[in-house]
């Protein structure tokens, strides 16, 4: 087997940028996992769990097309594409269909008002004539392919005029055969005939050569038809129907024809059909599942389950891939200085490992990058990480087998409790006992966590010694902290850790004793204020005293916000401060953003008002470079670029994005680098003041409007700061070119 990665370009609907603007989205979706994939004029088009894309033969470049960018949603169930249009069309398990020509997508609600029961997925999509057909899990629906508006729906094709579920059809002179769970079905399409009649229909039986069974294909071959049927095997059809002696044992998944030939998955692999009926395998060790299968200019494009569409071609394998992470599974993020990371692992509520596959995942310049285990190197359940830019190495926690570490030139090793030195421990005595659920990173080295131990918390310096230290609470499971204080999450409440002392305490619902709003906690945030922001499972409890935490009554506040507790009747799964101090909070109904004190909500993203795909928030996590916010979905991790970023007293390095600002740019101007909470003046070439505001961190913004609300005319504006003494600085020039 030789192996060929290309190098693929995004293009069309994808940004090209390693940044984006203020104010808009981006997806990180993982696009290994391939389940449809269809022949174009000269493009594949392969849907994958997140999306659409597209790879041009062409010039080798692909798109990825996402909700973001015009789908209705993800889950893709079949692809059609009609050649003499040069459209594509995209029907899903809902039941909606999306018409892609170009670059333009068209949407079509066909389940607000429907009045079918049950499952709605599209299965197949025929376009005939004037004609559109999907093939759905209750029947058929007939659409005029100019207007596309439903001229029939057919919903009682069951012999006990019942709902029945439709494969695959196919075209044959002026009928129309369908292949459904309870036989092949034909009718005609001419003669006004009554399509939604159940006696309109012809069903094939044993006079005619076939059994009344479930068959899953039907496609058009040499004037003619082919239809299979599990463990019938193959049928033909040309004036009446005959058994083919192929295939006689298989368990049929899908089949199309492209270039003369018929593309067949079955449960135990894959198969092409040539004009002759030879069969002919799709086998090659790159190969992990087979999907879908389609065929194009003497290459076989396969549908992966965990390496994209692979092109075949005598004995090269090629993977057509987006960048992404290597799956959408993301238990945590972790921003670190060489980029974003996501973490594939996890723990149970027990503190013990999942077993999930070991996968992480760093986005870095625009691309992502993932990581996997090895024969040699297995690990898994990597759930957090640290970058250590002094020793150039990444550190990862395992939440079963230890400490992982990657160095610079790639080589690896395992740090657990057989490492010499060491200070951690197996609880189990297993090879999955050494539970690290997450890091700390500071100056001098790392603070982990080692749950479930008599010194549960451990500091690994940067000259690898080691130190042990227990606590209030050994069932501690994330770790947080800052120059005085760690703090960590327990099954009970919040354990505090003071450095200097080496002493802990447990902070719980109980009054005087923490007063927390409750004690499943699941996170801890430290604002730019030092106050401590906790989630837990009945909102949000802030501790505003920090240095008096280890003694004493200590009694968290509950922010307020229109009159009642924030997000009292929420669980909060994730909290994020930005750049301008203002909190990112997660919980499994959406994300909200809130200012500073949290008293005024400025964002509320959900399914319904958003490009997010899942309303359950996983984890937040933000680049204060950038100030790009990223969210870990049960769906995969998304991005929203907001305009606070983190800064110094002085401007670094200020940059305006986009500059120039042309004609077709709707979105926010981002001023980045600035000193923290400058005031900002733009003015024209006169001088005149046009616009003023002041920076959110490091970061301002501006609409390309002048105080009327007026789009700002072409020409030269310029750029100035001030910090409230009144002492100005010229930054530097924006275009504006309508």
């Amino acid at each position: 087997m030789k192996w060929i990665i290309l190098l693929l370009f995004l293009s069309s609907f994808t940004l090209k940028s390693q940044d984006i603007p203020i104010g808009t989205w981006r997806t990180h979706f993982s696009y290994n996992k391939v389940r449809h994939v269809e022949a174009g004029a000269n493009s594949i088009y392969a849907a994958s769990v997140a999306g659409l894309f597209i790879y041009s033969l062409d010039d080798n470049s692909i798109t990825t097309v996402t909700k973001l960018n015009g789908l209705q949603e993800e889950n893709i169930s079949t692809l059609h594409y009609n050649e003499t249009n040069s459209i594509l069309f995209i029907g899903y398990e809902s039941g909606n269909l999306d018409i892609l020509e170009n670059t333009d997508i068209t949407n079509i609600d066909l389940t607000t008002d429907s009045q079918v029961l049950g499952s709605k997925a599209i299965n197949n999509i025929i376009t005939a004539g004037n004609f559109i057909y999907l093939l759905t899990d209750f029947g058929l629906i007939k659409m005029d392919a100019q207007t596309y508006a439903v001229t029939e729906t057919v919903r009682e094709l069951g012999a006990g005029s019942d709902a029945l579920t439709v494969h695959q059809g196919a075209i044959l002179g002026d009928s129309i055969f369908l292949a459904t769970a309870e036989g092949i079905l034909a009718t005609d399409l001419i003669n006004n005939i009554n399509m939604a009649d159940p006696n309109s229909w012809k069903r094939f039986d044993i006079a005619e050569g076939l059994f009344e069974d479930d068959f899953q294909f039907i496609v058009n071959f040499q004037n003619g038809l082919l239809a299979g049927s599990a463990g019938q095997g193959i049928y033909r059809y040309s004036n009446g129907w005959s058994e083919e002696d192929i295939l006689s044992e298989e368990n049929f998944i899908r089949a199309k024809v492209s270039d003369q030939q018929i593309s067949i998955v079955t449960e135990s692999g894959a198969y092409v059909l040539d004009p002759g009926l030879n069969v002919i395998p799709v086998q090659n060790d790159g190969i992990s599942e087979v999907l879908d299968l389609v065929t194009l200019n003497n290459n076989f494009y396969v549908a992966d389950s965990e390496n994209g569409t692979l092109r075949l071609l005598e004995g090269e394998i090629e993977s057509i891939l987006p960048s992404g992470p290597v799956s959408n599974d993301v238990f945590r993020l972790s921003h670190q200085t060489n980029g974003m990371y996501g973490f594939a692992g996890g723990f149970n509520g027990a503190i013990r490992p999942n077993g999930q596959k070991g996968a992480f995942y760093l986005f870095n310049n625009g691309t992502w990058k993932s990581t996997e285990s090895d024969s040699d190197l297995p690990f898994e359940d990597v759930v957090d990480g640290v970058y250590q830019n002094t020793q150039s190495r990444t550190v990862l926690a395992l939440a079963g087998q230890g400490l992982l570490i990657i160095n610079e030139d790639g080589s690896r090793e395992i740090i657990d409790d057989d490492t010499p030195g060491a200070t951690l421990v197996n609880i189990d005595n297993t090879d999955k006992g050494v539970i690290v659920p997450s890091l700390h990173a500071e100056p001098d080295g790392i603070w982990l966590l080692n749950s479930d131990t008599l010194n549960p918390l451990h500091f690994y310096s940067n000259d690898n010694t080691w130190s042990a230290f227990p606590l209030a609470d050994d069932e501690v499971y994330e770790i947080t902290g800052d120059s005085r204080q760690l703090y960590m999450l327990s099954r009970r409440g919040i354990v505090v850790f003071e450095k200097s002392s080496g002493s802990s305490r447990l902070l719980t619902t109980t009054s005087g004793e923490g007063g927390l709003t409750g004690n499943s906690v699941s996170v801890v945030a430290i604002d730019r204020e030092g106050l401590i922001w906790v989630g837990t499972d009945e909102g949000i409890s802030v501790l505003t005293n920090p240095f008096a935490l280890m003694e004493g009554a200590v009694d968290a506040v509950e922010p307020v916000f229109e009159n009642r507790l924030l997000l009292s009747e929420e669980n909060i799964t994730a909290i994020a401060v930005d750049g301008g101090n203002r909190k990112w909070i997660g919980t499994n109904s959406g994300a909200w953003l809130f200012n500073p004190q949290a008293d005024r909500q400025l964002f509320n993203f959900t399914i319904d008002n958003s490009p997010l795909s899942n309303n359950r928030i996983i984890d937040i996590e933000i680049d204060p470079i950038t100030g790009e916010v990223f969210f870990a979905t049960e769906a995969g991790i998304i991005s929203y670029r907001e305009g606070a970023t983190r800064t110094s007293d002085t401007h670094s390095e200020v940059k305006v994005f986009p500059n120039p600002v042309t004609a077709d740019f709707v979105g926010t101007v981002g001023i980045s680098g600035l000193a923290e909470d400058v005031q900002i003046r733009i003015t024209d070439a006169s001088g005149k003041l046009i616009w003023r505001t002041r920076a959110a961190g490091g970061t301002a913004t501006w609409n390309a409007r002048d105080y009327n609300g007026n789009r700002a005319a072409s020409g030269i504006y310029y750029i100035f700061s001030s910090d409230d003494a009144g002492e100005e600085t010229f930054l530097g020039k924006i275009a504006v070119v309508n």
